[in-house]
């Protein structure tokens, strides 16, 4: 029995449930479970053990969601603080990892981590205590369902919100901690060992590999690094440990060592290697599980692969049980427990000895099991990277234990390792040039939508199934167990078409971007920030990429203010196709085709959804921008709903007469005091008022305008209140969701659409497999 896999399950039942809410309505339900299974199988320890560890995931989720930075966001305060190491910065400011002591001069009971961001013209040494005056800021900066969020990256390192200096800051003590001062002296002389004696380019790839920090390398070297499916070769993970310790063993057998004083030997060096390099969560993963299996040996004791990865899972997140939404600890866990699936329950049932086949076997394997985290954090699978990772690998190992070799010698006979480190340097330029070339290939990979949560639920069902069905010697459950994977595919995958509208307001800061789709019909209105740097490249692009997105039927520009069009350029330059642009006038600067909407116009889709234009009049000329901004009205099935741009009071009143009462309104100028006038808001009488608005300096949204709205008894939704917000227009009803939680009366009646047929169709088929199977199994002792 796998009990440390029981007690890992609960305490990550219990993180989620923490971070999603439900904690309570989960506690009570596992409980009761476990209380009338005590009563039945009288396991009361076992059982009590199972709680114990859901509180605990309770209480630890508590206390590191405990900060003091986030008690003085956007203010100024003094701090002292120990700075650890320099991250690699491209910005005007250096960036620092760094743990706070202080606060205004008040010691804080737990040092709080943070990153202190201080201007390149101040240079701070690192393994320092600092103080200074520095402005706090929040790191919830993007608040959209599937995107990169931040500020759960910074939780990963449990870092809840970074600092930026006032100038320069005061050094009180320096190399204040002594095993800082060996990491930060070992990565100095990695530095220094490579960068005199190689080539830039390729010191950095060396580096990356041996320090394990992507950071060293070209962006574009790195994109391709990602195509191949090689990432993993590139940051220390379980694959450069495991080649360390085989490295090691097979030395010190030569040196005429017992296998026991070999072992202990590499499991030291091991912990120290993880130690200078900053221990990675992959690292950790790694060493715990080889400590395991290292004490399994030494003490003659029975190892077991899954309890040992269990183990290792259940002591990081002890540790940060934030670590379970990190896209590095489930690739690194996912990928390793693919293998021990693989060489237990797959490749022993397969015939031939051929060492490539037996490999093809475990990277399709690892692929296939990976896919769900691939799909929700990358959208990007390499198919090639199979045949990538089988012939470079052995070319990397061989780079990889060479690089240790001479970083190792360097510092006693340097001057016997120049011609080394010259053919080492040729090495590397045909490792860059096999890397760079495969750019020119046709096909890598492909891109794929994120999954949701209940096909990932259903995605590792089928999985075990597949294994049961693989492990099982009858023909009929074989044959049962396809039929039953092929419907299940089926059921899964295909998703039944209704006829609702989807409108989605997404969180774009300071601006406007909003994506309806209606059956097969996608388009954008605006798509723009003006505090959101790159705003198309990592957030109009990944929106639609991680929905499975790759065309656009139209969209439709408001006016060409920054903050409504900043990511057209970075959508048209991508591959999703846009097949029209709308726009009141023309722009030069966008490289496509646009035609020009005035008043009047009508975007018919169907007979229950079509778009009418009532504004701008044809021709129009204005001093302001924003009155010639694309009014349009949305008509589905009798409900109305207002895009406005940032038209202003002297537009609202041409156009209050065409206006009837509407059903969601986007608010002019995202609630500006030039617009929104008592008459627009009492003609318009909007059943839901949404603000598109991030931190501005500008006063927006005006609280007279927000009042007019409440006294027309609006519902107030924002993006900078709730982030993302999605309505859900079915039928003569209208459902809203929100990033933060904000519901809709009944908005869960949507979930179980499709939902019960996929679990319906799932049972009959499971009781089918097992009535014509005429007998029962006990899946526990295939997993």
């Amino acid at each position: 029995m796998y009990i440390i896999i029981s007690l890992f399950f609960a305490y990550a039942m219990g993180v989620i449930s923490y971070e999603f809410g439900f904690y309570g309505y989960m506690f009570i339900a596992v409980f009761v479970l476990l209380f009338f299974n005590s009563c039945r199988t009288k396991k009361y320890i076992f059982n009590f053990v199972i709680i114990t560890f859901l509180i605990l995931s309770f209480i630890n989720c508590y206390y590191n969601s405990i900060s003091k930075l986030t008690q003085h966001i956007d203010a100024n305060i003094e701090i002292t603080a120990k700075i650890k190491d320099k991250n690699i910065s491209k910005s005007n400011y250096f960036s620092y990892n760094a743990s706070v002591i202080s606060i205004n001069n008040t010691i804080l009971s737990d040092n709080e981590n943070t990153i202190i961001y201080i201007d390149k013209k101040y240079d701070v040494g690192e393994n320092s205590i600092i103080k200074g005056n520095v402005n706090v800021a929040d790191v919830n900066m993007s608040r959209n369902r599937l995107l990169f969020n931040y500020k759960n990256y910074l939780r990963s390192k449990k870092i809840s919100a970074v600092v930026f200096a006032e100038g320069n800051v005061t050094t009180i003590k320096e190399d204040y901690s002594y095993f800082n001062k060996i990491s930060y002296n070992f990565n100095n002389y990695a530095e220094q060992t490579f960068y005199n004696s190689m080539s830039k380019s390729n010191a950095d790839i060396i580096l990356s590999i041996l320090l394990g920090n992507v950071d060293y390398l070209d962006e574009n070297f790195y994109d391709n690094v990602k195509t191949m499916g090689l990432a993993h070769i590139f940051a220390v993970s379980g694959t450069h440990i495991v080649l360390l310790y085989g490295f090691l063993l097979i030395v010190l057998k030569y040196c005429g060592l017992s296998r026991r004083i070999r072992l202990i030997i590499t499991w030291i060096i091991i912990w120290l290697y993880g130690f200078l390099i900053g221990f990675p969560i992959s690292v950790m993963r790694t060493l715990v599980m080889f400590t395991l299996l290292f004490g399994a040996e030494i003490f003659y004791k029975k190892y077991s692969s899954l309890n040992a990865i269990g183990l290792a899972a259940l002591i990081l997140t002890i540790y940060n049980p934030f670590w379970i939404f990190d896209a590095g600890f489930l690739l690194s866990f996912s990928a390793a427990l693919s293998i021990i699936v693989c060489n237990k329950y797959i490749l022993k049932n397969v015939q031939t000895k051929n060492t490539i086949i037996r490999l093809i076997y475990l990277y399709l394997f690892l692929m296939l099991f990976t896919l769900p985290v691939i799909a929700y954090f990358f959208n990007y699978v390499p198919v090639m990277g199979v045949i990538y990772n089988m012939l470079l690998l052995p070319i990397f190992t061989v780079l990889m234990i060479y690089g240790f070799i001479l970083l190792i010698f360097n510092g006693t006979v340097p001057f016997l390792l120049i011609i080394p480190f010259r053919i080492f340097d040729y090495l590397l330029y045909g490792l860059r040039y096999a890397v760079n070339f495969t750019e020119k290939f046709g096909f890598n990979g492909f891109t794929i939508q994120t999954m949701s949560i209940s096909l990932i639920v259903f995605f590792y069902i089928m999985i075990i199934f597949m294994i049961y069905v693989y492990n099982h010697n009858n023909s009929l459950t074989k044959k049962s167990g396809m039929y039953t994977l092929i419907v299940m595919y089926t059921v899964t995958f295909m998703t039944p078409s209704n006829n609702f509208l989807y409108i989605n307001v997404a969180d774009a800061g300071q601006g406007l971007f909003t994506h309806v789709k209606y059956k097969a019909t996608d388009l954008i209105i605006d798509c723009g920030s003006s505090n959101n740097r790159n705003f198309g490249q990592y957030t109009v692009l990944p929106y639609f990429i991680k929905r499975g997105i790759d065309q656009i039927d139209g969209v439709f520009i408001s006016h060409w203010d920054s903050d409504h069009y900043s990511g057209l350029n970075d959508l048209l330059n991508s591959k999703i196709k846009a097949s029209n642009i709308f726009a009141p006038i023309d722009n030069d600067e966008i490289n496509k085709d646009i035609s020009i909407l005035n008043k009047g116009m009508s975007y018919r889709i169907d007979d229950k959804l079509n778009i009418d234009i009532l504004w701008p009049e044809k021709d129009i000329t204005s001093d302001k921008t924003n009155n010639t901004s694309l009014v349009m009205l949305i008509n589905y099935n009798n409900k109305k709903i207002l895009f406005t741009g940032d038209i202003e009071k002297e537009v609202e009143n041409i156009i209050i007469n065409d206006i009837p009462d509407i059903d969601i309104l986007l608010v002019p100028h995202h609630g500006s005091s030039t617009s929104s006038s008592d008459e627009f808001v009492y003609k318009s009488n909007p059943e839901i008022a949404v603000f598109s608005y991030g931190k501005n300096k500008y006063g927006i949204p005006h609280k007279e305008v927000i009042e007019r709205y409440k006294n027309e008894k609006s519902l107030i939704l924002s993006t900078y209140d709730h982030g993302e917000i999605n309505f859900v227009l079915k039928g003569d009803k209208i459902y809203y969701n929100t990033y933060t939680g904000a519901r809709s009366e009944g908005y869960y009646e949507l979930y179980f659409l499709g939902f019960t047929t996929k679990l319906t169709v799932f049972c009959i088929l499971l009781i089918y497999i097992f009535k014509y199977k005429g007998e029962d199994y006990e899946l526990q002792n295939y997993f």
